[in-house]
């Protein structure tokens, strides 16, 4: 989404800063089409003259990753600011160290509270906060 709007924008901003300096829009408009046949044809080619199959098919592919939609949800990032929540209480309350036994083993010991999905696709509670990483 973010993408096409950035992509308006600077059609606008370009298109729109030349017709307030004066500029003709029609002769743009007439031109265009074979300057940007030229201009995009000559970068394309540089960039496979240039990259391998390899770096073309990852750069299609993060092209294309541009126009899906974020990996994470608002979701995701408010299950992260709880658990960040609650490990720094545990750390306010009962100081540092409290957290030094979970830092090391991370393993043992379920948690009183309840477990549920963090970042971003494991379990994790506030006994076992490293689980996530």
């Amino acid at each position: 989404m973010f993408v096409i709007i950035g992509f308006v924008v600077v059609l606008a901003c370009v298109f729109g800063g030349f017709m307030l300096a004066g500029g003709n829009i029609m002769v743009v408009a007439r031109a265009a089409p074979i300057e940007m046949l030229i201009i995009c044809g000559a970068a394309l080619g540089g960039f496979i003259t240039a990259n391998g199959p390899k770096v073309i098919k990852e750069t299609i592919g993060g092209v294309l990753g541009l126009f899906k939609g974020p990996k994470y949800g608002k979701t995701d990032y408010v299950e992260l600011l709880k658990l960040l929540y609650e490990i720094l209480m545990k750390i306010r309350k009962e100081g540092l160290m409290a957290i030094e036994a979970h830092v090391e083993n991370p393993s043992p010991a379920p948690s009183s509270r309840s477990t549920r999905r963090c970042w971003p696709t494991t379990t994790c509670s506030i006994s076992s906060p490293t689980a996530c990483a």
